[in-house]
């Protein structure tokens, strides 16, 4: 089950950075404003590299028990 998990984290981390890049790029948002899809991009990037480096400590500490 853990396995699952670690791989389903790795999932949402690269679903954070996708959506993060659909955002910036996508047509679909035109109705906000560049500055309002700069920061909700932005938001999307920095919390998907905290998920990354949650994920990165936690595999860290569970190699060194």
């Amino acid at each position: 089950m853990q396995k699952f998990a670690k791989y389903f984290s790795w999932f949402v981390i690269l679903l954070y950075f996708i959506l993060g890049v659909y955002v910036l790029v996508s047509p679909r948002f035109q109705y906000l404003s560049k500055e309002m899809k700069l920061v909700f991009s932005i938001f999307l990037f920095l919390y998907g590299s905290f998920r990354l480096a949650r994920l990165w400590s936690r595999s860290r500490e569970q190699n060194e028990e």
